[in-house]
């Protein structure tokens, strides 16, 4: 099997679009997205329709669910980029058809052993911090008691994996790009971000899989030529165009 997997999209489209083009200039036929498709940037639109057009898996994040239930429990500053976004697509000629494609997108997929999740096993929204190797253990030992072999997931927008014996933290970073899964382990595999990566890498991130093999790729694009669109839209502050630039 060869796929990709992409996640915390975050309406980004200049990364997005780079990616796609990384993806298929690697030949790599089958794209999985794992939600917060909107979020901190100004293509809302273009990344549903990307997403939609591309991606034969894709999974609610925390951002799809407030598009179709509401923001009550974010943060007032997503909150207004979420609505903000909301109005975006229902504006469009085909805004019905993109909510559409918003709800019927799945919580969870998992196949032989193998499993799908935007925050962690058990909420969308619970993140899954590298600081929770130590911080966090019972939080951990409960995320893996729904992990057969291997879950993917996002929403932190750092790369890397924990594993459950011995149970540890390692950057994609530290590891090179390259971790191989090996039977009889657990892991969680953090996949990155897109649209806005926080490990101090400004270049959009996703892995590559073949067989148990798993490469963590990154891909640069014209991060100025977002923060210039997105100073021009006054629901945008300052903060996230900083975190573009810093990849934090």
């Amino acid at each position: 099997m060869h796929y990709a997997i992409l996640g915390d999209v975050q309406g980004n489209g200049e990364a997005l679009r780079a990616v796609l083009e990384d993806i298929r200039t690697r030949k790599i036929e089958r794209v999985v997205c794992l939600g917060n498709v909107v979020g901190f940037g100004p293509d809302p639109v273009e990344c549903l329709d990307l997403v939609r057009n591309n991606c034969f898996i894709t999974i609610r994040g925390d951002h799809e669910q407030a598009l179709l239930s509401g923001t009550d429990g974010l943060i007032p500053t997503t909150a207004r980029l979420i609505e903000w976004a909301k109005e975006e697509i229902e504006k469009t000629g085909d805004g019905g058809q993109r909510m559409a494609f918003v709800d019927n997108t799945l919580d969870s997929f998992s196949s032989a052993g193998i499993s799908f999740f935007h925050g962690s096993p058990r909420s969308s929204r619970e993140y899954l911090f590298p600081s929770d190797v130590t911080r966090g253990r019972r939080k951990l030992r409960a995320a893996f008691e729904h992990v057969e072999k291997v879950c993917f997931h996002a929403h932190t927008h750092v790369p890397g994996v924990i594993k459950e014996i011995p149970l540890i933290w390692r950057s994609a970073a530290e590891l090179e790009g390259y971790y191989h899964y090996r039977k009889g382990e657990k892991s969680l595999v953090n996949v990155g971000s897109v649209g806005q990566p926080r490990d101090g890498d400004p270049r959009a991130g996703y892995i590559e899989i073949r067989k148990n093999e798993i490469f963590w790729r990154r891909v640069a694009y014209d991060v100025e030529k977002v923060i210039e669109r997105m100073e021009q839209l006054e629901v945008f502050g300052t903060n996230y165009s900083a975190r573009l630039r810093q990849g934090r």
